[in-house]
């Protein structure tokens, strides 16, 4: 997913530092949270369509324990010609 979010120019600069879970919403943010916990300050990137599959994680294991992660929110995939050209990683 680092072709429609953008983080594959990351990962090139910084392939230690960038980790790509696919399609594991929660696991991204719950991991995330990890890294937080000893000291880093991650950054999450997940679309806006699947944002609801995380929003517990992100709710008590992120923001109840007031740790640094960051959410980088990415467009609202609807299934329209406007979406597939913003983002047509999407329909691939």
């Amino acid at each position: 997913m680092g072709g429609g979010t953008g983080l594959n120019l990351f990962q090139k600069h910084f392939p230690v530092r960038c980790f790509d879970v696919g399609i594991a919403e929660q696991h991204a943010v719950t991991f995330a949270t990890g890294l937080a916990a000893e000291g880093l300050k991650p950054f999450c990137a997940i679309y806006s369509s699947f944002l609801q599959r995380c929003l517990d994680q992100a709710a008590h294991d992120v923001d109840l324990q007031k740790l640094p992660v960051r959410f980088a929110i990415d467009i609202a995939a609807h299934l329209t010609l406007l979406s597939w050209l913003v983002c047509p990683t999407w329909w691939s």
